[in-house]
């Protein structure tokens, strides 16, 4: 059962790095990162600031920020990163205290239509910070949405902090490290290709890992990842 959960999640996020691949190369998705790129840069020191604001509203509008934090660092290098931690983390805070007060009620109703949700909520809502972090690493689990339904949990306002800081690092050092091979590489080439591959492949591991760590916690606790 386990070899086959886990030739099952590789199935999975295999076709999802295909299909970013495939992605990448029918659509213009270099033209538009070193577009945003030009942009951002072309503000001047006010770059990092619109690039900042921008990512906290993604945040809070539950849009994943992943292709955003590869921009970033196609804009800035990486300079993005500090940029990047800050309004994440602002962000997702914001989101947290709106659903703990004026969206508890509709963040609440939300996830009593989702069962699975609410047994994971409840699951993580008195659990600790090293479980909240194996929660926040989890990519089955939309992170942004994460930050509003943690909000009507009994999950502490350090607890969230810490493991908000801790599950986004390495998914943001991976995005922020293939956004400056794409900066750096003035063309398509072999070498820019096999760094892109080599962070799908880091990817697809790290969401086999996760989600086997995830899921055998919260089941623990009578929850699914």
């Amino acid at each position: 059962m386990l070899g086959n959960g886990v030739w099952r999640d590789g199935l999975v996020v295999t076709a999802a790095a295909a299909v970013t691949v495939a992605i990448w190369y029918l659509l213009p998705v270099d033209a538009w990162l070193r577009g945003f790129g030009a942009w951002a840069t072309g503000l001047g020191a006010y770059g990092p600031l619109a690039f900042a604001g921008i990512f906290v509203l993604a945040t809070l509008l539950v849009i994943p920020c992943t292709p955003l934090t590869i921009a970033g660092a196609v804009a800035f290098g990486w300079w993005s990163m500090p940029v990047v931690l800050a309004a994440a983390t602002l962000g997702s805070l914001l989101a947290f205290l709106a659903g703990r007060s004026l969206l508890r009620e509709p963040v609440r109703r939300l996830i009593d239509r989702r069962p699975r949700w609410r047994a994971t909520a409840e699951a993580v809502g008195d659990g600790d910070w090293r479980l909240l972090v194996l929660l926040r690493l989890s990519p089955f689990v939309p992170f942004n949405a994460q930050n509003y339904a943690l909000g009507i949990t009994d999950v502490g306002f350090w607890a969230f902090l810490v493991s908000t800081v801790l599950g986004m690092l390495p998914g943001t050092v991976l995005c922020v490290y293939l956004g400056v091979i794409g900066r750096a590489a003035g063309q398509e080439g072999p070498v820019h290709w096999l760094s892109l591959g080599l962070g799908l492949a880091a990817t697809v591991g790290l969401v086999v890992l996760t989600r086997r760590r995830v899921q055998a916690k919260l089941s623990a606790r009578g929850a699914r990842a």
